[in-house]
Formats: C-alpha cells, structure tokens, sequence
C-alpha cells in the first residue's frame, strides 16, 4: 500500500470513529441540559472532555455517574401534579449507570497489552455502548418531555 492509500485509510478510520463520537457526546451533554440545574451533579460541557485521549478513557467514568446520578434525582423530583407520577425512580436506582460502567470497563481494556481480550473487550464495549446510548437516548426522551411539562 502506497503511502497516500494508507493516509486515506487513517483518514476514513478517524471519521467512522469520531462522528458517532460527537453524536454520543451530544447526546450526554443533551441529556444532562435537561436536566433542571438543581438536579444536575456536573456542567454538561464537561461531557466533552472525554474527547482527550487517554485522559477520556478515565474522565468517561465520572460522566457516566454524574449523568445517572443526575437522571436520578431529576426523574424522583416531584414533579407537580404530572403524567409522570409513575416515573418516580427509587433513590438507589441508578439509570444507565451498570451499562456505563460496562462499556467504559471494556473500553479500557481495549488498550491494555493483553492481545487475547483486546478483541473481545472491543466488541463487547461497542456493544454496552450502542446499549448505553440507547437507554441514555430514552431518559432524555422522558427529561424532553417532562421539561416541557414544567414550562408549560
């Protein structure tokens, strides 16, 4: 492979990794703008700090609580005479929190020198983290609408 092929390569390699970074990202810090102030456990503009190599791969799981236990106490919030009354999350309930974990874990497993579980760990980290995005996207559905209620 000649010298400009492979720099293509490492381009298109970065741009299949990075937008659905920034699309995640965007996602975290989304979510935790719904979230009333009050109830927030951390700026939502940090949630792009995990975009710094190696530091992100620790920062992630300081966002992954900090969302939960924000989640948490914006969902168990009273929330006035709402639709939401069934919504009101057990204090000890963590939303997203064992999934994050999860997909934070594998993911730094990935760069550890053990070749046999890289692989592994990799596959399985994509898959808690399309997981994670997923349940995290449904709590910012319910934050949506329940912030609609409260400007209402």
């Amino acid at each position: 492979m000649d010298k400009n092929a492979a720099s293509l390569m490492q381009f298109l390699l970065v741009i299949v990794f990075i937008i659905p970074a920034i699309f995640f990202l965007l996602t975290q810090y989304r979510t935790l703008r719904l979230v009333r102030p009050e109830n927030r456990r951390m700026p939502p503009g940090q949630v792009w700090l995990q975009m710094i190599p190696l530091f992100g791969l620790v920062w992630q799981y300081y966002v992954v609580r900090k969302i939960s236990d924000s989640i948490r106490l914006e969902l168990s919030s009273p929330a006035g005479d709402s639709i939401f009354s069934d919504d009101v999350l057990n204090m000890e309930e963590r939303p997203t929190y064992n999934v994050g974990m999860g997909y934070a874990t594998a993911m730094v497993i990935t760069i550890l020198p053990v070749m046999i579980f890289n692989g592994i760990a990799a596959l399985v980290g994509i898959i808690l983290w399309i997981v994670y995005w997923v349940q995290l996207s449904k709590y910012k559905k319910k934050l949506s609408e329940r912030a609609m209620l409260f400007n209402s």
